[in-house]
């Protein structure tokens, strides 16, 4: 399905059925008292689309993000790296601003050295990297940055997120001079692949600034089947949420969580999110589109089926 069927309203029947079919499953007991919560959508996805040979041009993407009605954007370093100069910051801030797109964040990315390694050098240099996205964010008048650990999964993954830690807990101090804070997304493929370690990781770090990333489908895999039990492991530690549908299974050839296109996976989508509402919960809620092959469809059907269930949630 392309960008201009799209946008031409092709698949409007599908996604109506599909709100109603959302919207009919909740009720609106605690919409009094939580915002609605804004959404945004992920460069990850469009991003990750390359590996089927499409070729995905940024400008026609964010137009159609625009068309979708998401607020804003998750940025990865593409098409292009992240600024180095001020300037560069300037000139793509107001990029987003004649579109009516926010900046939500950025995903970080150590483009040098590793936050896990034992070596001081090494993870000083990761840290001079994501200093600097923080000091981006910053400019971009964000609340947070988005990290992933990377690393091994089995043997020396503690020992990495031990490493880990020390790195975050100074990334994590230094964002908080901007009253900025730091989360962590969890994933099978990465040394944070189990509650335990994440756990650990957290409590290492020991910041009220430090916060973990919610995605169903990852934590579907890692609370065996049921991703509900993430939102209870951390309770009130949420500070960021990827939202995606999934079938519980992994990408072939040692491939991460499965990320399908709202409403065409298993998960009870509705009651995630009220269980989130019901925490308090009062920040972004971000579409993640990673490796979808319909991404367009996936982009148009997943805001339109999730705009129904926070109508639901969040009546007028």
């Amino acid at each position: 399905m392309t960008r201009r069927s799209l946008l031409c309203g092709a698949v409007a029947g599908a996604a109506g059925g599909a709100m109603a079919r959302f919207a009919a499953a909740g009720n609106s007991e605690h919409a009094a008292h939580t915002k609605r919560w804004k959404t945004a959508v992920g460069l990850n996805g469009f991003e990750s689309v390359r590996s089927y040979g499409y070729r995905m041009d940024l400008q026609e993407v964010l137009e159609f993000v625009r068309v979708c009605g998401f607020d804003g954007v998750e940025l990865v370093d593409w098409p292009q790296p992240y600024p180095q100069t001020e300037e560069e910051a300037r000139a793509v801030k107001r990029m987003y601003d004649r579109l009516g797109l926010e900046i939500m964040t950025l995903q970080g990315r150590g483009l040098d050295g590793d936050c896990g390694s034992p070596d001081t050098a090494s993870r000083s240099r990761y840290l001079t990297h994501l200093k600097h996205q923080v000091d981006l964010l910053h400019g971009w008048e964000c609340q947070f940055i988005a990290l992933w650990s990377g690393g091994p999964v089995g043997p020396g993954s503690e020992e990495f997120c031990k490493w880990t830690a020390d790195t975050w807990a100074k990334l994590t101090e230094y964002a908080w001079q901007y009253g900025m804070y730091v989360t962590t997304e969890p994933e099978p493929v990465m040394a944070t692949h189990t509650f335990e370690l994440l756990h650990k990781l957290v409590d290492w770090i020991d910041s009220p600034h430090f916060f973990v990333t919610f995605d169903p489908s990852h934590s579907t895999i890692l609370g065996n089947g049921d991703p509900m039990s993430f939102l209870r492991e951390f309770r009130g530690r949420v500070g960021h949420v990827h939202f995606t549908d999934t079938d519980g299974t992994c990408r072939p050839e040692g491939g991460t969580s499965k990320h399908l296109t709202l409403g065409d996976g298993k998960l009870d989508l509705l009651a995630l999110l009220r269980e989130l509402k019901d925490q308090g919960y009062d920040k972004w809620i971000m579409l993640d589109l990673w490796l979808l092959p319909d991404i367009y469809r996936g982009a148009y059907v997943g805001k339109k089926r999730l705009d129904a269930m926070l109508d639901t949630l969040f009546p007028v």
